[in-house]
């Protein structure tokens, strides 16, 4: 008996209903890698904070510090939080989002910056070639998350503008739940050179005017990680707090005015 062969027509058929298929699971298959990437980054700020934690009660309750440079601030990066909770627990500390694909890594992390990085760094200065001192080169990106700076001592606002002394230990925050410590740092592609720092500074964020706050703070971290608009206040990322929790949340949520935001442990609720 003669096996009946596909017509041409039936052959496309087959193929429209295949692509049609296709065509409804991409969508879904796109937002799961998504949800996937969000949660390995929420991953990695709960995994920085549990480090700070333990630092920090190693410490005395006094806070990590911040020391890569931004747009106006030399920096002394071995004072940089990457590099000391690196060298206290290595390799464990996840320093890179897993949608990072900022030009100023290094280019063997396939970015576009020649300068130090990290683990170069680190080499570095344990060699004893007084010639070839890192603190006097460029360092590229180090990691994609950086401190708010008013949970710093070095990058704190300062004195005579806050009025009252540094939030640099857990001791001195009034609601540590509530406190921001840990956020996505920019990526850079608009240039700013806040892609290889390792802290925001959130004081200069309203200058602008109400209006325009989300684009200012955009230029310093990444609000919109995680998805929403871009540098709006529905602007989506993940956000460490000092308590050791970590959430995704909408810019608004987390900065509504300079006198009432999840930054300022003075304002903080």
């Amino acid at each position: 008996m003669r096996r009946r062969a596909f017509t041409l027509v039936e052959l496309l058929v087959v193929i429209a209903v295949v692509a049609v298929l296709i065509g409804l699971l991409l969508p879904g298959l796109g937002k799961a890698r998504q949800a996937a990437r969000s949660a390995r980054d929420l991953s990695n700020v709960r995994t920085l904070e549990t480090a700070h934690t333990i630092y920090y009660d190693q410490f005395d309750g006094f806070f990590i510090d911040a020391g890569l440079e931004d747009d106006s601030i030399s920096g002394d990066a071995t004072k940089a939080w990457p590099f000391v909770l690196s060298d206290l627990y290595g390799e464990s500390i996840a320093l890179r989002a897993p949608d990072d694909r900022s030009p100023f890594w290094p280019v063997d992390q396939g970015g576009q910056c020649r300068g130090v990085s990290l683990r170069r760094y680190i080499d570095l200065l344990t060699d004893d070639d007084p010639d070839d001192d890192p603190r006097e080169r460029d360092v590229c990106r180090w990691t994609s998350y950086g401190l708010n700076n008013y949970t710093t001592r070095s990058r704190q606002p300062p004195r005579e503008f806050l009025g009252r002394d540094a939030y640099d230990a857990i001791f001195k925050i009034p609601t540590p739940f509530a406190t921001v410590h840990f956020l996505r740092m920019t990526q850079g592609f608009d240039g700013s050179l806040f892609a290889t720092s390792d802290h925001v500074h959130v004081e200069d964020w309203p200058n602008a005017g109400p209006d325009r706050t989300p684009g200012v703070a955009a230029r310093e971290c990444d609000i919109a990680s995680q998805g929403g608009p871009p540098a709006a206040w529905d602007s989506i990322s993940n956000y460490g707090y000092l308590d050791g929790h970590a959430r995704t949340m909408r810019f608004r949520r987390v900065y509504r005015s300079f006198s009432d935001n999840n930054f300022d442990p003075e304002v903080a609720r």
